[in-house]
């Protein structure tokens, strides 16, 4: 008889090198999706349903045990569920001297939400958004 190592669900792949093991909850994942695709799209004709689905999104994820990508998270006030987009569902401001931030607020509730905005790294030399890096000078 063989020694037999522990036990690996149906389906599992190795664990190591080889490749990584499939997607624990894949149905529940894709749904959690469709929840916030659907709150997304139904935004501009009824926030209320658009809040309704983010808060049953956020239901679903808490009682499955499943984390929510940060960007998801970034998307939808903590404290009403509803979408946090600018000009939808919010108010995007800039502010900050040293480190900037966004600051977004829900228009629902009011609650501020503040972020550090993602510095960019570029080689030098490489030309911005708005026209060539200011090392150079004019072209």
């Amino acid at each position: 008889m063989r020694n037999v190592g522990p036990a690996q669900p149906v389906g599992a792949r190795p664990i190591g090198n080889a490749m990584a093991a499939p997607v624990r909850d894949r149905e529940a994942l894709q749904r959690l999706n469709f929840l916030f695709q659907a709150a997304h799209w139904v935004l501009p004709h009824s926030p209320a349903l658009a809040r309704f689905y983010c808060s049953t999104q956020r239901g679903a994820a808490r009682r499955l045990v499943l984390r929510m990508a940060p960007s998801v998270k970034r998307a939808v006030c903590r404290r009403c569920c509803s979408l946090l987009l600018p000009g939808a569902g919010g108010y995007l401001r800039l502010r900050g001297r040293g480190q900037p931030r966004r600051v977004l607020r829900c228009r629902c509730c009011g609650r501020c939400r503040r972020y550090l905005c993602q510095q960019e790294l570029r080689p030098p030399g490489q030309a911005t958004p708005t026209g060539p890096s200011p090392e150079h000078g004019p072209v």
